[in-house]
This record gives structure tokens, sequence and C-alpha cells, in this order.
């Protein structure tokens, strides 16, 4: 799971790179507008790609951690909400620099909405978690799914799916190509200019929104399939202390982003070389100070 994770940490930093610099260069406190200008490239295959699975991975999380819990303490639920209160004020100084974060959505999320589903039997929670996900899907871009899939990744943490990353290459196999097919689809028909339904209650529409979640889980089940390789595993040993620092590796890709994005000249969409230039930096400086 912290090869997932430490994978979902590099194509953040990608789209993250393009919110912090290239759209605040572009359009000031307008950063939203980029959307319309993105790299296709960026847009289809790492933007809302890589964070749901960062997402599911913490719901993922929070259920190891209660049950790690429960066998330490008699309320585990409120160890934990004291580290989503310390989540929520990290995540608060964050946005001054980087807004639009996840840690502070996380740790309001948490407590409103993951902490109660905690309660749930998990198919329960794999069935709320969706219906939240369909629900939230047509609200707003980003944050609408957000709480559906810390339920669901509670649900299927529940159900041992974390467990199974490494057995079962048949299931994975059928679901990396189910998935793929589904994400190549989405990808001819944006290619085609076919407009796709608007379901909405709000500011985004349901099928772009699950064809972000749809890629970010096709993106898993193909790793999970590559990491049983022999060049897999090596891959594996790079990202697993990645991922186990996810949080410290997340605020420190701001710092760097910020820091160096100057350096490397980086202010507009012409500039995509030095941004992958970053990118790959910023993941070699974090491997390296991830197994230090």
């Amino acid at each position: 799971m912290d090869a997932v994770r430490g994978f979902a940490l590099c194509g953040i930093h990608v789209v993250n790179v393009y919110q912090q610099v290239v759209f605040a260069a572009m359009f000031g406190d307008q950063r939203g507008l980029g959307l319309g200008v993105m790299p296709d490239v960026v847009r289809y295959g790492f933007y809302e790609r890589f964070l749901p699975i960062f997402t599911l991975l913490f719901g993922v999380g929070f259920a190891l951690f209660l049950a790690s819990a429960e066998n330490r303490t008699d309320r585990p639920r409120v160890v934990f909400a004291r580290r989503l209160a310390v989540l929520a004020a990290i995540g608060a100084l964050h946005q001054l620099v980087h807004p639009g974060e996840v840690l502070l959505p996380y740790a309001i999320f948490g407590l409103v909405i993951l902490l109660p589903a905690s309660y749930l039997r998990p198919w329960w929670a794999v069935g709320v978690g969706v219906v939240l996900i369909l629900v939230g899907g047509q609200t707003v871009a980003g944050y609408g799914v957000m709480p559906g899939l810390l339920v669901l990744g509670y649900g299927l943490a529940g159900l041992g799916v974390a467990d199974a990353l490494g057995t079962h290459a048949r299931r994975w196999s059928v679901a990396a190509v189910a998935l793929g097919a589904v994400t190549v689809a989405y990808w001819a028909t944006v290619a085609a200019g076919v407009e796709l339904p608007r379901l909405s209650f709000g500011a985004t529409s349901l099928p772009s929104q699950l064809a972000g979640v749809l890629t970010g889980l096709f993106y898993v089940c193909a790793l999970a399939l590559v990491l049983r390789t022999p060049p897999g595993r090596a891959l594996g040993r790079l990202l697993t202390p990645m991922g186990r620092m996810a949080l410290t590796n997340y605020l420190l890709a701001t710092v760097l982003i910020l820091g160096l994005s100057p350096l490397f000249g980086i202010d507009g969409l012409e500039d995509w070389p030095a941004v992958v230039g970053l990118v790959v930096g910023i993941i070699a400086l974090e491997i390296v100070f991830s197994r230090l």
C-alpha cells in the first residue's frame, strides 16, 4: 500500500506544479481558469486521477489505524479525531502557500463523514461510499468525490482489499482490463469531441468526475500487476519509503515547487520540459530523503 501511495504522490506533484506555479503566473488568484488551457496529457492523464488514489488510501489507512488502535485503547476514534485536529491545523497553514491543498479537506471530511461511517460494516461502507461519490461527483470538482472515496477506502480495507495487493493476480488483471477499457473509451470520446451528458447539481459534471476516479483505479490495478515483476519489485522498493512518509513528502514538495520553479524558469504552458525536469528532480530527492 505504501508503494501505491508513493506512486500517487508522483502524479500529484505534476498537477501541483501547474496549479501552484504555472496557473498562478497566468491567472493569479483565479487558478481554476487554468483547467481550460491545461495540456491534455496533464488534464486527462494526471488531473483528478492520482488524487482519488491518495484519498482512497487515506480511508484505507484510517481503517488500519482504527483496527490497530482498538488493541491499545478503549477509545480509538477519539485518538484518531485528535490526529485529524492536528492534520486540520497543518492543512490550514499549508493552504496559505498552497490554495486548494487536500490536508484540510481530509481532516474536515474525516471528522464529519469518515468517523461516523466507521460504525458501518464493510459492505455497507462500500455502498455508502459509492452513493456519496455519485452524489458528490455532481457538486464540485475534486472535493466532491472526496467523502465517498474516504468511506469507500474504509470499506475496502475492511474487506481485505489492501491485503490483497500482492495476491489474486487474476482478479487484478480482470479489473485492470475492465477499467482500462473504460479509461481508453473515455479518452477516445474526448479526442473525438463527443459531449457526454451533463449530470450535475453544481459546478461540475458526474461523467468527468467518474472518469477521474475510474482512471485512478485503473492505475492502481495496473501498478499492482507491475509490482509483481522483477522491475516492478525494484520500483516498489523506491516508492514504498516515499509513500510511508507521504505527509512529509507532500509538504516538502510544496517547498521544492515554490522554491525551485523560478530557477527552472517555469511560468507558462510552453515550459513543460522544465516542469518534467522539476517533477523528476523532486521525486528523486524524495526517494533519497525517504530512505535516510
